[in-house]
């Protein structure tokens, strides 16, 4: 899919986002102190950032990654045509200046309660997973009514059912590098018995390393800014890393 950057849109605000955009405090806007590990949440994506990441990649990596999914929600529902949404997402990506390296799917059954930390940790770099299980536990500790917890859950999930991308950067060699894993699960109950019900989940999940070619990505920067306004503002919100 090739798409020319000045043709891409993005979604217009949704009576969700108004509410959201209603009720921001300065909390969506903090973020760990220079030289630490972070983490933030971004619309519907765990995004989990390396120590040795400035803040000038991290506003990158957050701004592109909101863009994208926002470009994808314009032409696709996440959750009722992930398929398509999925490729308008990365399409999006790559247009910017993000170059994909490895590809990977895989679709596996797993029995509730799903460990959903080792899991997802199991499926990045190993310079990465514990950047990936640190941020996931960060995110699990959130208060149900914080900022983070708002945004994420009313953009990832439908019902039983979700979408959940996390994405930890990092540098590789000269190059900042992020690992995207792109989650589809439904949950689905059968009986097994008398007053016995099997939980499960079916989760589809797109592993992706992706690199950043700087050069491409700073003559849309400006853009990028441009078109997403005051949305970073209420759709990203920071989670504390210990």
């Amino acid at each position: 899919m090739s798409v020319d950057f000045n043709e891409i849109t993005l979604s217009d605000p949704s009576a969700r986002e108004r509410l959201l955009e209603t009720g921001s405090t300065s909390e969506a806007t903090q973020f760990s102190p220079a030289g630490a590990p972070s983490a933030q949440v971004n619309e519907g994506a765990l995004l989990a950032f390396d120590d040795g990441l400035a803040k000038q990649m991290i506003d990158d990596i957050s701004n592109s990654l909101l863009f994208a999914q926002l470009a994808a929600d314009k032409q696709f529902n996440r959750h009722a045509a992930t398929g398509d949404w999925q490729k308008t997402f990365f399409s999006t990506l790559s247009v910017v200046g993000w170059i994909t390296g490895n590809f990977s799917q895989r679709t596996e059954v797993a029995a509730s309660p799903v460990n959903w930390g080792e899991l997802i940790a199991s499926y990045m770099p190993k310079n990465v997973d514990h950047l990936v299980l640190s941020s996931i536990v960060a995110s699990q500790q959130l208060p149900a009514a914080s900022s983070a917890i708002n945004i994420w859950s009313n953009a990832a999930l439908a019902g039983d059912n979700g979408v959940v991308i996390v994405g930890p950067s990092y540098i590789s060699g000269d190059s900042l590098n992020i690992s995207i894993a792109l989650l589809k699960f439904t949950f689905e109950k059968a009986v097994a018995g008398f007053l016995k019900w099997d939980a499960d989940f079916n989760i589809t999940t797109s592993i992706v390393t992706m690199e950043l070619n700087e050069s491409i990505y700073s003559k849309v920067r400006n853009t990028v800014i441009a078109k997403l306004g005051n949305r970073p503002r209420y759709l990203v919100a920071n989670v504390p890393m210990k």
